[in-house]
């Protein structure tokens, strides 16, 4: 069993990495062999939404690590990727990699493998969205998204200080390199498949705004309790596919008819621009 861990922070040796480390390490000791991958040395070029890797076979058009990662993904039986949180959201490292993630409608990917996400913040109010966005990453990955974490750690080292997380960690890397599953421990107040913790007004009830799944806004309201009433939730390759199918595919062919329109439009607004302040 492959089993592949990836930090999203430029630290060496700090809190996520330790975290990662600490799985693998326990993973390694249950027969597994790992990989650690530091996001920051791998180049992704920020997405041009092209739409190039949108066809069948399509590839992104950008010269940079991308399809190499995600080769290298792609052989992994097990995943663990850590994300520090700076100011509401995941780092810019993960953010550009989410980003470049409609290609994997191309993907095709061994079926139930698992990942296990940590988000790590210094102060859990400041966390924003970031949690979800760390799994919607796993998930487009294509991985089946089993546990979620979420600690409290600043400087570099202090997540190792905690028992709790450093016992967690360990269990959840002997599990997966046993092949078993770990126990729930999603709270009731959660969205059941990204872990979110807002939800939306939607047609007249409730929805998540990550994943798409509608919830009984009366027993969220009244108890904070999330009892799922319908709705497929996005992000898993599946879905991803399918939207690319119905929705993209359509845009990109409607744009067809507008495209000469849009680039005279650009080509007037460029010219004012450079005539009254100047080319940039």
């Amino acid at each position: 069993m492959l089993i592949v861990g990836i930090s999203a922070s430029a630290r060496v040796w700090g809190n996520c990495e330790s975290a990662v480390k600490t799985f693998l390490l326990s993973a390694s000791r249950s027969g597994a062999t790992c990989e650690f991958i530091r996001l920051t040395d791998v180049r992704i070029e920020p997405c041009r939404g092209c739409f190039k890797c949108i066809p069948e076979g399509g590839r992104c058009p950008l010269d940079d690590d991308l399809y190499g990662l995600l080769e290298k993904i792609s052989q992994a039986d097990g995943l663990i990727l850590a994300a520090p949180v700076y100011f509401m959201t995941p780092a810019a490292g993960l953010i550009a990699l989410l980003d470049r993630l409609l290609t994997m409608g191309n993907a095709r990917v061994r079926t139930k493998r698992r990942a296990v996400t940590v988000t790590i913040m210094g102060n859990s109010k400041w966390r924003g969205v970031a949690v979800p966005i760390v799994n919607v990453t796993a998930s487009l990955l294509g991985f089946d998204l089993v546990e979620s974490l979420e600690v409290e750690a600043q400087g570099p080292g202090e997540v190792l200080l905690d028992e709790t997380n450093v016992a967690r960690l360990t269990e959840l890397g002997r599990l997966m390199a046993e092949g078993e599953r770990p126990s729930a421990s999603t709270s009731v107040s959660l969205c059941p498949v990204c872990r979110s913790d807002f939800f939306r007004q939607e047609g007249g009830g409730l929805a998540c705004p990550i994943c798409g799944i509608r919830i009984k806004a009366d027993r969220y309201l009244r108890n904070g309790v999330v009892a799922r009433l319908q709705g497929e939730p996005r992000w898993s390759l599946d879905w991803l596919r399918r939207h690319i199918a119905s929705w993209i595919k359509v845009s990109i062919e409607g744009y067809k008819t507008t495209r000469r329109r849009c680039l005279e439009a650009i080509k007037e607004l460029k010219r004012a621009y450079d005539e009254e302040i100047g080319g940039s």
